[in-house]
């Protein structure tokens, strides 16, 4: 589409006409606008007068060259203003920054392009320097003893490969709606010092912060959500629940895995079920998920995601949904999580490999038996059930690789099941 009507229906609300390839927007927007998303249109400047109750504002990857003279004066504190990925000549972007950073500045939260290009060629000594002083910069807000030590141990990992986006990400938090939480703060500060304490997790999310300062807010918390889970599943392989005494929390981590798993599959239905209905074309499942996340943190005991996101209402997600994804997630893990732990979850089968090796390797000597006559045997049962016993066909060949996987996650099922049974006896545990 590469243009709009010049007069737009009155009375309109949210309009999203992201991915086309407008050069230009009507001057006289509707007054009721309180969303406009143009994100990755060929828009070389914005209509000096916007809408006066217009709160969210997205215009990423776009030509923008100049803005609005009053732009940070005609939109509210409440507003957002996204306006990453445009070329805007830095005469511009320095007085943006200059307003915005302004002792009592009231108008909108503002994303700028960001010169990533300078901020990511440095020479050796400013990549240490860039690490080890965002790493210093949440410590700094929530001191503790050693922290020296885990400056040191950063400083180690500076010239790794991924360590200067992940520097940039660790920057870029500070400008995130979570930042004035004090929980969040100290989550953050306390996550680089367990990770300033396991190299190999330090390399995941210097991995994890590769793509997610090109992204908005909202990307790069749920990006920090992904890293916390990453950390929770390396405090699994270093043995910190290999106790029996933290069986129980090992299997609560599982219940929150399962939560997160199975949210992760509602957003992506919700957010192909949005696109449809109102046909918005850059519905996000990621968005959607977040969203999820951050609703149900507190009723699904996701402590360990960010508490709050930038871009909720523009989601997609109403209550209605989120009442409806928490009892779909609770009725799936009363039916679902005994397997889920002994068959899909690898954290528990690594640590009951530790609490109960002689167990485990039973089990799996077990499985590897179970994997040749019983399988045969319970697969031609399938097939005789459905009448192709004996036959060659294509079709019925079909039906044993189908089959075939369903036989081997039951056998599965009831090994596995059982060892997990046993386990939870021995402990005194009952799912």
């Amino acid at each position: 589409m590469p243009n709009l009507p010049e007069v737009l229906p009155a009375g309109l609300e949210w309009l999203d006409v992201s991915h086309n390839q407008l050069s230009s927007l009507p001057e006289n927007l509707p007054a009721t606008l309180t969303t406009l998303a143009v994100n990755r249109n060929e828009l070389t400047r914005l209509p000096e007068a916007l809408p006066p109750g217009l709160e969210h504002l997205f215009a990423n990857y776009n030509q923008l060259t100049s803005l609005p003279e009053n732009l940070l004066t005609q939109l509210g504190a409440d507003a957002n203003v996204d306006l990453y990925g445009n070329p805007l000549p830095e005469q511009v972007l320095t007085n943006l920054h200059t307003a915005v950073s302004a002792a009592g500045y009231a108008g909108p939260s503002v994303m700028l392009p960001d010169n990533d290009a300078s901020e990511l060629s440095s020479t050796d000594d400013e990549q240490d320097a860039s690490l080890t002083e965002a790493v210093a910069g949440w410590l700094r807000g929530n001191p503790k003893d050693g922290d020296r030590e885990v400056l040191d141990a950063w400083r180690t990992s500076a010239e790794e490969p991924g360590a200067e986006e992940y520097a940039l990400f660790l920057g870029k938090l500070f400008e995130s709606v979570n930042s004035d939480n004090q929980e969040f703060q100290q989550s953050v500060a306390n996550d680089l010092r367990e990770a300033a304490k396991n190299p190999q997790l330090r390399a995941q999310y210097f991995q994890l912060a590769a793509d997610a300062n090109q992204t908005c807010e909202d990307r790069r918390t749920l990006t920090w959500n992904g890293m916390q889970t990453a950390r929770l599943i390396a405090d699994v392989e270093n043995g910190v629940y290999d106790d029996g005494a933290r069986l129980p929390d090992l299997i609560e981590l599982g219940r929150v895995m399962f939560g997160l798993d199975a949210l992760e599959g509602i957003a992506r239905e919700k957010a192909d079920s949005l696109g449809s209905v109102d046909s918005a074309e850059n519905i996000d499942p990621i968005e959607v998920y977040l969203a999820y996340q951050n609703k149900l943190r507190e009723r699904l005991g996701l402590q360990h995601v960010a508490p709050n996101m930038r871009f909720f209402e523009v989601s997609g997600v109403t209550d209605a949904h989120v009442d409806n994804a928490e009892i779909t997630v609770r009725n799936k893990e009363a039916a679902e999580i005994a397997d889920y732990l002994a068959t899909d979850w690898q954290p528990w089968d690594d640590v009951v490999s530790r609490i109960a090796p002689d167990d485990h390797a039973a089990m799996q000597d077990q499985l590897i038996d179970a994997m040749g006559e019983e399988f045969d045997n319970r697969l031609e049962q399938q097939l005789a059930d459905r009448g192709l016993s004996g036959t060659d066909s294509d079709l019925v060949e079909d039906a044993k690789r189908e089959l075939g996987a369903e036989v081997r996650k039951e056998i599965a099922r009831e090994i596995k099941g059982a060892l997990r049974d046993r386990v939870l006896n021995d402990h005194g545990l009952r799912l």
